[in-house]
């Protein structure tokens, strides 16, 4: 059904997936630019039946970064829209206003305009409650965008009112506690969005109008289901809408929204109970990121069709490839491109260095003569480093002393709902596979062979190793590395969770791994016998949002929290630890090492190439430590810099 076409109101479009809206954050000035041409195109390209914008409706109501309908430059909207319509491709335009939803810092010297002055959770931002005179002007410039996105050959408008922006900030009664009109005691504050659809209806006519709703705040004491179907239900019966998009709940929400923790189309039930409610067509949204998902859900009759912004963001010829049968690149729900717009940066995405740099053509240029790149590591950035160098030209060999591609991915799969890398990995060998990459796997990049071969260019991509601090009187063998523990025989992991552990290190590599313990508790395995011991001030500092959903687990399961605690001594099966003044001891039968490590360089090697000047690079943690998706980004950088001749 996926790949079938459907109609919103007379539009028809070839297949059922929508590219949601994603802040880019790539405006500099009025004019979009070759760079959001392209980012839009590609997706377009790659089998989206339509591609959704963002356009906020006055600079008020801007994001950094972000276009608006007042100062946009109408002729760029213009090319985008036939950039689009030339791959058989519909433009949706999602009218926009952020609300309370933004920092002051990133806001300028704006202010921020809301239905009550109720400061954002996230952003701790105080707004200015909107006069009547506001709120008549912001109605009028919802109308006025739609209206030029109409002009320019935009195909749909959807007036956001979802997430905790503007809109949906006035159903809410943490947020609406107007006393006049507008105020939730009144039709529990669907006033006023109604009245901006209807202000969108009249200047636009029969155009297409779609609206984008939270299912609900999932909030306590916000707004629930049942109001957002009264809401839907006015709208249609007052023929202002001709479609609904329906996400889960707002970003300040305590429920996880669309991270690895949401199981796949998990929120496609609320889609589901508005299309049950609903003549018109739905789209559901939050995890629909796989065929298997998309049409499971539309054969149970959820929604009409599936939105996602982050498969084409990790992929943009996701829906071709899926159509195809052919290998994508699988969004891995990381949220890392979201924890970047909301602090105000450029959108991206961890295992896709390539999005938002589509325009840049210096990266696609190859080399005139076909020449040597031998590439050493088979982790993340190794492999990055060998799709690069291919579609560069070169012709390329990656040498892997395992038996498999991934290096650290592999052991980063294994805890608990990350086995998504391991669909990264398989695509990355497919790809690499295709471009004709030559992979040694089990073989050792020694001098010798580098010296026989006399390669153009060399890129060395080694990975790291585990740096375990030394504890006095903690020997080997009851100290190990959180690598060691992922990859321990499961009767001897049974073993050691008979007595009590301390991981050393609380950020995602100790969390993840205190999760993969957990799954293997046995039966009358000590009550917090598992403790996780953190020298900085909170749990999961590299992890940002992503954060919350595992400690909470971690919780549940009686796993202990030790912040600003550093571990300084072991006597028997009591490690001591220091907290500011005070020093304690906590039980520990093992303890783990889940903290920083080492570059891994053969320095003999590359001395070497520097004596005989020979082209080389160190890339990824065999350069810097950092994570999965800094060492693809290191690796991708470095041809995107690197001059041919």
């Amino acid at each position: 059904m996926v790949f079938t076409p459907f109609r919103l109101r007379e539009l028809e479009l070839k297949n059922r997936w929508i590219m949601l809206a994603m802040h880019t954050g790539f405006a500099t000035g009025n004019a979009l630019t070759e760079r959001d041409y392209a980012f839009y195109e590609e997706r377009a390209k790659g089998g989206a039946a339509a591609v959704t914008v963002l356009l906020a409706v006055n600079e008020a109501g801007a994001l950094k970064g972000m276009y608006d309908a007042e100062t946009v430059e109408k002729e760029s909207l213009r090319t985008l829209a036939e950039r689009v319509h030339a791959h058989d491709c519909r433009l949706i335009v999602q009218l926009f206003h952020c609300g309370r939803n933004e920092s002051a810092k990133n806001h300028g010297e704006k202010p921020l305009l809301a239905p009550s002055a109720v400061a954002s959770p996230i952003f701790r931002t105080e707004p200015q409650e909107m006069t009547a005179e506001e709120l008549a002007k912001t109605k009028a410039a919802f109308a006025n965008a739609a209206a030029l996105c109409k002009e320019i050959g935009a195909d749909i408008v959807e007036v956001s009112a979802s997430a905790g922006y503007l809109l949906s900030e006035f159903f809410s009664p943490l947020t609406n506690q107007r006393t006049d009109v507008y105020g939730y005691q009144t039709e529990n504050g669907m006033t006023y969005p109604l009245e901006v659809l209807a202000a969108v209806r009249a200047a636009v006519g029969d155009f297409p109008i779609l609206v984008k709703v939270s299912a609900a705040q999932m909030v306590e004491g916000g707004y629930e289901l049942t109001d957002t179907l009264r809401f839907c239900k006015k709208a249609e019966d007052a023929g202002t809408i001709d479609g609904v998009t329906v996400t889960g709940g707002w970003h300040e929400s305590p429920v996880e929204q669309i991270s690895y923790h949401v199981s796949k189309g998990g929120y496609a039930p609320f889609a589901g109970a508005l299309k049950k409610y609903l003549s018109v067509p739905v789209i559901a949204c939050n995890r629909i990121h796989d065929a298997e998902t998309a049409e499971r859900i539309l054969a149970q009759g959820l929604c009409d069709f599936c939105g996602t912004a982050r498969a084409f963001l990790a992929d943009a010829a996701f829906a071709n490839r899926l159509q195809a049968g052919k290998p994508y690149l699988p969004c891995q729900s990381c949220n890392k491109c979201i924890a970047a717009v909301l602090k105000g940066k450029e959108l991206f995405c961890a295992f896709n260095p390539e999005a938002g740099n589509e325009a840049f053509e210096h990266q696609r240029r190859k080399i005139a003569t076909r020449k040597e790149c031998i590439v050493i590591g088979g982790g993340p950035a190794g492999m990055e480093a060998a799709k690069k160098s291919a579609e560069r030209g070169f012709v390329t060999t990656l040498l892997c002393r395992e038996k498999e591609l991934g290096g650290q991915l592999r052991l980063a799969a294994l805890p608990p709902k990350k086995e998504g890398l391991l669909d990264y990995i398989a695509y990355m060998k497919a790809t690499l596979a295709e471009l004709g990459v030559t992979v040694l796997t089990e073989t050792e990049a020694t001098l010798d062979f580098i010296k026989e071969r006399k390669p153009y260019f060399t890129v060395v991509a080694t990975g790291s190793q585990p740096e375990k601090q030394p504890i006095e009187g903690l020997s080997d063998e009851k100290y190990f590395t959180a690598q060691e523990i992922l990859q321990m025989p499961e009767e001897k992991i049974a073993e050691m969770l008979q007595g009590t552990v301390a991981i050393l290190g609380g950020g995602a590599v100790g969390l993840e791994t205190a999760a993969f313990l957990t799954q293997r508790l046995p039966e009358g395995a000590a009550e917090f016998g598992i403790k996780i011991i953190e020298q900085k001030e909170k749990m999961g500092m590299d992890m940002g949002a992503m954060a919350r959903p595992l400690l909470n687990e971690l919780k549940k399961k009686n796993v202990s929290f030790l912040t600003t605690t550093t571990a300084t001594l072991m006597d028997g099966s009591k490690l001591y630890v220091k907290i500011g003044e005070m020093t304690l001891f906590v039980s520990a039968d093992t303890v783990i090492w889940a903290g920083g490590g080492e570059p891994v360089v053969d320095t003999e090697l590359t001395m070497w190439l520097m004596d005989e000047r020979m082209s080389y690079a160190v890339v990824g943690d065999a350069n810097e430590i950092g994570d999965g998706g800094t060492a693809i980004k290191d690796a991708y950088e470095l041809y995107t810099h690197l001059y041919l001749a």
